[in-house]
């Protein structure tokens, strides 16, 4: 059994409340998603629930073998959420877009705009790790059921005290750069959501999307961000708590964080 980092604690681990497993950005990392998963199942109860917060796909070592899991973890636990993060709809607007057409020279071809776009993000990963072989084929490599997944996704949920998205939401009265360009902040957004203190909606918002290289979730009064960079060599995290505990005025809600780090940089103190 491998050891379970506490950065927080209390009683409510103990609660006989329906409980929350919020899990931050996977971006392909499978080692890591499989050891966190491992780490939580012995506690996890049919009547808890897991969110995940999106971003599962690019930049990691196998972001096929992740949907497969995940596909797998919603059929065996259906009341699972899977949020949508801004690398699922790159995706999805790369796999609507047109396929490449060869170009000119010889060996290159042209790319939509989206296709660009997902490939200098990340997506040029996720296509090696399906074994596509040309580029201009590559929408009949993915499996249905991984297609299905990913269009499944949702954009927000709500339980309790807490409003689960992967970027965040835009603060009232405040303006983003983003709308210009017809952008969804749930997707999305960084500043000003980032800065602003107040609580927003009576809610916790409870985010990835903005990596904390630092390797410790993001923890404010009124957010908690849970992307600690597993895309960049940092832990995968897990934030566990109680949705429905009453929210503290002037602290950060109670809650335990559960962290598995890619075994190459496992420290020597268990884990």
């Amino acid at each position: 059994m491998h050891k379970t980092d506490i950065y927080e604690t209390s009683d409510l681990m103990i609660s006989s409340h329906p409980l929350i497993y919020a899990i931050g950005d996977i971006h392909g990392q499978i080692t890591q998603l499989d050891l966190l998963l491992e780490r939580l199942s012995p506690r996890l109860r049919e009547q808890d629930r897991l969110v995940f917060l999106g971003d599962y796909i690019d930049r990691g070592e196998d972001s096929c073998s992740v949907i497969e899991r995940l596909t797998a973890l919603k059929n065996q636990r259906p009341n699972t959420i899977f949020l949508r993060g801004n690398h699922e709809n790159f995706f999805i607007k790369a796999y609507e877009g047109p396929l490449a057409v060869p170009s000119e020279e010889e060996g290159y071809v042209h790319h939509s705009d989206e296709m660009s776009h997902w490939l200098q993000n990340g997506g040029l990963e996720t296509l090696l790790s399906y074994s596509v072989e040309k580029v201009t084929e590559w929408k009949e490599v993915i499996p249905q059921h991984h297609l299905n997944f990913i269009y499944s996704t949702e954009m927000e949920y709500i339980q309790g005290n807490f409003y689960f998205v992967h970027a965040g939401l835009l603060p009232p009265g405040k303006s983003w750069e983003g709308a210009a360009y017809g952008l969804d902040p749930r997707l999305w957004i960084r500043e000003p959501f980032l800065s602003y203190t107040p609580i927003l909606g009576e809610r916790i918002v409870v985010f990835g999307h903005t990596p904390q290289l630092c390797g410790h979730p993001l923890s404010m009064r009124n957010k908690l961000g849970l992307d600690t960079g597993a895309a960049f060599g940092g832990p995968l995290s897990a934030a566990i708590f109680d949705p429905s505990a009453p929210l503290p005025s002037h602290s950060a809600p109670k809650y335990e964080i559960v962290q598995a780090n890619y075994p190459l940089n496992m420290s020597q103190s268990g884990d």
